[in-house]
């Protein structure tokens, strides 16, 4: 099994284990969290099975997908989920989706920023990727910001793309290039 852990000056971002199913069930199954997106957690069972399955997909090689428990280093517990998913095969061909969700009493702290940076530091200086996207239903202003904080650039807004609470409402996409990022970074 894979041990990846990553450091920021707030949190440790490091693969789950075999005992992280109750924190994805509190995750998933806040209707908070899951607001803006169709990944309810109905039990614990339902949650060790896709515990399961990222674990399944961490072990694997080349390894595909990055799933990572997000926890505070200042109160060592867990706080939420980033994620890198490659777009294509192998990550060689230079593509990742950023994802993030945190627990709703952890928003407003800029943790999702934090977790997304260390992810996208990754990518780039580790996985040699060329870009990186992250998208979100328009009305998510806060996932938006996250994005915006990241140094991202909008690429394209769908209009009317997806029904979200009975109306039919917009997605934006944003991504940053490999040598954008860096020149971020390394100013």
């Amino acid at each position: 099994m894979s041990d990846l852990c990553l450091t920021t000056n707030r949190l440790t971002i490091r693969d789950f284990r075999n005992d992280d199913a109750e924190h994805i069930f509190r995750l998933f199954s806040n209707e908070k969290t899951t607001y803006f997106i169709d990944l309810p957690h109905p039990n614990l069972h339902h949650s060790q099975e896709y515990l399961e399955k990222i674990l399944r997909r961490n072990d694997e090689n080349p390894r595909r997908l990055w799933k990572m428990a997000v926890e505070s280093s200042e109160l060592t517990d867990f706080i939420g989920m980033v994620y890198l998913d490659p777009e294509t095969t192998y990550t060689k061909d230079g593509r990742a989706d950023l994802g993030y969700f945190l627990l709703p009493e952890y928003w407003g702290n800029g943790y999702a920023t934090e977790a997304s940076l260390a992810m996208m530091r990754y990518g780039f200086e580790i996985l040699e990727l060329n870009k990186i996207t992250a998208g979100c239903l328009a009305v998510n202003a806060s996932s938006e910001k996250v994005m915006i904080r990241c140094h991202m650039k909008k690429e394209a807004e769908y209009r009317k793309h997806t029904v979200f609470n009975g109306f039919w409402v917009n997605r934006v996409e944003y991504a940053i290039l490999r040598e954008e990022f860096l020149v971020v970074q390394h100013g």
